[in-house]
């Protein structure tokens, strides 16, 4: 014989947003994150195609490599200011209250 039971509906976790502020803010966060992660790796990056440029000696395949990757950390910086920026605008055009 196979009884099958009822789930038992339980109050959601304490610490969900329920406002949209509260989902503009965690985004928000998120973002901020996203934002000071992209920074920092790409001034590794520099630092790296800086490394690859002086112990290039004037090879040609090794400075294309080190311009390659200070355009991925320019790249990087410009991802990084429009995840800020998107975000800026959305909250602006939904009434969200703004804070950096």
């Amino acid at each position: 014989m196979i009884v099958a039971k009822a789930q038992i509906p339980t109050e959601p976790p304490a610490n969900l947003p329920t406002n949209p502020s509260a989902v503009f803010a965690v985004l928000n966060n998120f973002i901020n994150w996203l934002f000071y992660f992209l920074l920092i790796g790409a001034v590794f990056v520099v630092i790296i195609a800086a490394f690859t440029f002086l112990t290039a000696a004037g090879e040609p395949e090794k400075t294309k490599k080190a311009r390659n990757y200070i355009v991925y950390a320019i790249v990087a910086v410009v991802v990084a200011f429009l995840s800020k920026s998107v975000v800026f605008l959305v909250m602006q055009a939904l009434g969200a209250p703004v804070s950096f």
